[in-house]
């Protein structure tokens, strides 16, 4: 009698991949709540002491913290236990929050608490963002994997256009009330960390010196350097970045001396959102039609036209369009970075890997932002577009003549 092989179990489809879905619910609620947070401290601060100057010091605390501490909470990623981790971090930005709460609650709320609130997010978001990152691999087939990061930038984007204005609505209606949104969101996320399971790292920790911390941090930069796809996109992305953040503020500036009104201008710009939400829709066909190397090279491409299309007379209708072709390939790049650090890198040096290639890439929005008041201050909104495109067509043509990066393809699952 033949044995016959019995047929492997059929895959559960995602959207019933409960695991994954109460977890990704919970980091999207979360997401929001840090999305409102980057607005509300700002607000408060400038409500306290009437300084543009310290509201903007205070809005740029979070996110410096964040970007200064990410490489070496990529190598606690790696050495530590990611539950743990993950926790840790829920646990720092709901007691800052609920801390800050309660100052506001009672009247005792001060700046320099304020600074110190939103030094204690940095911190947190340096710790949970490679960990939520390799979170996914354990919860989803590597199958799927690409389809459960595809959905992961979805989560980004909502938080990007939920938070905001629900802060500026509730800190209309009082200090305290957006405080209390944002304790909620960081509380449910929180729940649905305590959820997770996640397996161990498998290394013995031992005694933690800041020596050894930050020598083994680097070894996720230098894997990043020595891969030609990701020192590419890393590369080419953050450029794209600094590019994309400096647009903004120079669009901005240039629709305010037309005497564009508000409301046209914020929904000229959210066809980055919508081109990013659309595109998140897309991720697994490019993956599956184009080699990681001429896709990253198709989509900087693209981009580089579009924007040089803004060098033509633009009304909010253009821009809208054109800014939701330049984000429209984004979501499969992110990915692209996610699945060859899943697929080629060793479980062991991902968390520095992750960190080095995403803290890289949150260095070019507040570069750009600040080089588009310094273009501003002396230049045109057409000159300072066109030297933003020779920014990026220098290294983009140098990356185009590689033929390693064009034949580069894609790595097996491990």
């Amino acid at each position: 009698m033949t044995d016959l092989a019995t047929p492997p179990p059929a895959l559960v489809p995602l959207r019933r991949n409960w695991r994954f879905q109460s977890y990704w619910l919970g980091t999207t609620v979360g997401a929001i709540g840090t999305s409102m947070s980057l607005l509300v401290y700002p607000l408060l601060a400038l409500s306290l002491t009437g300084s543009p100057l310290q509201a903007g010091l205070l809005a740029a605390t979070q996110s410096a913290t964040a970007v200064l501490l990410g490489i070496p909470a990529g190598a606690l990623a790696d050495r530590f236990s990611r539950r743990n981790l993950l926790l840790s971090s829920e646990a720092l930005r709901t007691l800052a929050t609920a801390a800050v709460l309660v100052a506001v609650a009672t009247g005792a709320a001060s700046v320099a608490g304020l600074f110190a609130a939103a030094a204690v997010l940095g911190v947190s978001g340096a710790i949970g963002m490679p960990v939520r990152r390799l979170a996914l691999r354990s919860i989803v087939p590597p199958e799927q994997l690409r389809q459960a990061l595809s959905q992961d930038e979805v989560r980004v984007n909502i938080a990007m256009l939920a938070g905001p204005p629900l802060a500026g609505l509730l800190f209309a209606a009082g200090p305290v009330q957006p405080f209390v949104a944002v304790l909620a969101c960081y509380v449910a996320s929180m729940g649905s960390a305590f959820l997770t399971r996640l397996p161990a790292t498998g290394q013995q920790p031992g005694p933690l010196k800041p020596s050894v911390l930050f020598k083994g941090a680097t070894v996720g930069p230098r894997i990043v350097w020595r891969d030609a796809v990701l020192r590419a996109v890393t590369g080419l992305m953050t450029i794209e970045n600094f590019i994309f953040a400096a647009l903004n503020l120079i669009l901005i500036n240039h629709f305010q001396r037309q005497g564009v009104d508000a409301r046209t201008i914020g929904l000229a710009l959210s066809g980055e959102a919508i081109g990013y939400l659309t595109g998140a829709a897309l991720v697994t066909r490019l993956h599956r039609r184009f080699r990681p190397g001429v896709l990253l090279l198709g989509v900087v491409w693209t981009s580089l036209l579009v924007t040089a299309a803004l060098l033509l007379p633009a009304s909010p209708i253009s821009v809208f369009c054109l800014l939701f072709l330049i984000s429209l390939g984004k979501p499969a790049l992110y990915v692209l970075i996610d699945v060859i650090v899943f697929q080629q890198v060793d479980d062991a040096v991902r968390g520095r890997v992750i960190s080095g290639s995403f803290t890289v890439l949150a260095v070019g929005g507040p570069l750009g932002s600040a080089a588009a008041g310094l273009l501003l201050g002396h230049l045109s909104h057409h000159t300072a577009i066109g030297l933003l495109c020779l920014v990026l067509v220098i290294p983009l043509c140098a990356a185009t003549v590689s033929r390693k990066l064009r034949r580069a393809d894609w790595p097996d699952q491990p």
